[in-house]
């Protein structure tokens, strides 16, 4: 059918859009009928004016909806569909599969019914990256579950840290580096299958795959010669991988294997210097290495005096003096601790109260500290300090390892994740039970052993921990914890990670 003038359209009331036909119209026989149904279609025939019959149907259609009443909108609020709530994080496989298949949505109109299936917004952010590998649907969701808690869960100081391209350096590499996807999704795995059910299960079925797709992946790369590949940030991050699940399943040889691997890496790329757009990830490199030589009481790879020098202090003193305004309610007296300590501990406490002062600030005003910051004070202190060596009993070794202690919450966070720290936390209790009571004053002995408690000790150290603690608390003159609090800001003392925790050991001590 073919017409001779074109029809006119334009938009109706309301956004509809409505046909403007032409008078000159004819319309076939066989749908001009009025017992007819279905779409009408009308064309061009001559250019007489159409007889009265077919200009009423073309009336009729145009008219229709123009004189029905309007209905007003309910006012009642309705209720959201259960199956449009599913998420694919929530789902059984299962129930998944059903919450995939969209609705179908029929829509009537006075001359067809059409059917049109509207497809449901489904699957989460991800859903639409092309990764790395071939996945089994739904397997990359372990890894966002992990990645939404992970701040939170390895940082204590999560709130008041500023973690820059965060997404650039962790998200973007499950795109393009395989060996990185799947060391992600087994370190991700193996978090919901073991650590955070509390089963001692070193690889899961559903992780083993991935723990042997990874291995395989950087074996290959190893021996190629692509150094632009081999020692990229998703390198190290894939080994960083290995090497946090060696060391929570207690396989340090292996931990320490691929940890030499790693500094090997760092040192090739030209040291940590390299790693300033990705400090995040040598933040976990390090604090993994820190946890390893605390565990077995080993020297760390990095940082060895034998061959590396230390990392410089970090400078603390702009910051520090910002905290001047509210620096009285966590009022330091170094003097009391540091009085005729070793020249080099008293310079890392120095450093630890100024940071400490610093991030009690940043929580207070609810403002950030760069990653770099917390890298630097981390390394600078924590290295030195491991490296340092005191007689046993002194006041030097037992304030050495209580500020450590004190850096293990702090920086680390391993006990949170159900790690321990056999060697170091042996060579504490060792000197808080050897050492004299005319060697150091019982407020001090107060924050070791609060310190302690809260960072390292257990349960099977609370028959020796409490009574000690219950006795020097009393020869400070004090009984209640808002005392006790006033005494421990008097040393070290970081609210955000120390207060909850604290006030728990000083009330089960007098309960």
């Amino acid at each position: 059918m073919a017409a001779t003038k074109s029809a006119k359209t334009g938009i109706g009331p309301r956004g509809r859009t409505d046909a403007v036909v032409m008078p000159d119209v004819a319309v076939t026989d066989d749908i001009a009928s009025k017992g007819s149904t279905g779409l009408h279609f009308v064309v061009s025939g001559s250019l007489e004016k159409p007889d009265p019959e077919l200009r009423k149907l073309i009336r009729s259609h145009v008219m229709q909806g123009k004189n029905r009443g309007r209905k007003l909108p309910s006012r009642k609020k309705k209720k959201p569909r259960v199956d449009q709530e599913l998420s694919a994080s929530s789902a059984s496989p299962g129930d998944l599969h059903e919450s995939l298949l969209p609705p179908t949505v029929t829509a009537s109109s006075p001359v067809s019914t059409i059917s049109v299936t509207l497809p449901r917004s489904f699957g989460s952010g991800m859903s639409t990256i092309s990764f790395a590998d071939n996945l089994e649907p739904g397997t990359i969701e372990v890894v966002l579950q992990l990645s939404s808690i992970a701040k939170q869960m390895l940082f204590p100081l999560e709130r008041c840290l500023f973690f820059d391209r965060r997404s650039e350096n962790w998200i973007a590499p499950l795109a393009v580096d395989p060996a990185y996807l799947h060391a992600m999704i087994f370190t991700a795995q193996f978090y919901f299958d073991a650590l955070r059910s509390g089963k001692p299960i070193s690889v899961s079925r559903r992780s083993m795959p991935h723990f042997v797709k990874t291995l395989k992946l950087l074996r290959e790369r190893m021996a190629n010669e692509d150094d632009q590949e081999r020692l990229s940030d998703s390198t190290a991050a894939a080994i960083m991988g290995l090497v946090g699940h060696a060391h929570l399943t207690g396989n340090l040889k292996s931990a320490r294997y691929h940890m030499e691997g790693l500094y090997k890496i760092v040192c090739l790329r030209g040291g940590v210097t390299t790693f300033k757009q990705n400090a995040k990830l040598l933040v976990e490199i390090l604090r993994c290495d820190l946890g390893i030589a605390l565990h077995c009481g080993s020297r760390p790879i990095f940082f060895n005096p034998s061959r590396d020098t230390f990392q410089q202090y970090p400078e603390l003193t702009p910051l520090f003096e910002m905290t001047i305004p509210i620096k009285t309610a966590y009022q330091n007296h170094p003097t009391m601790v540091l009085k005729g300590i070793d020249q080099d501990l008293a310079e890392a406490w120095k450093i630890m109260s100024e940071f400490s002062s610093i991030i009690n600030f940043a929580v207070d005003s609810e403002l950030r500290i760069s990653t770099e910051t917390f890298l630097d004070t981390m390394t600078s202190v924590t290295y030195r300090l491991l490296d340092m060596h005191f007689e046993s009993g002194s006041k030097n070794e037992v304030v050495r390892l209580g500020l450590i202690a004190f850096l293990c919450s702090v920086f680390l966070q391993w006990k949170h994740l159900g790690m321990s720290y056999p060697h170091f936390t042996s060579l504490f209790r060792n000197c808080l039970l050897g050492m004299a009571a005319d060697r150091i004053s019982p407020d001090l002995m107060v924050w070791l052993l609060i310190v302690g408690a809260v960072s390292v000790f257990d349960e099977s150290d609370e028959v020796w921990l409490k009574p000690l603690l219950r006795l020097n608390i009393c020869s400070c003159g004090i009984d209640e914890w808002s005392e006790t609090q006033e005494l421990l800001k008097g040393f070290l003392w970081i609210e955000l990670v120390y207060e909850k925790p604290g006030k728990r050991v000083f009330e089960s001590t007098f309960a």
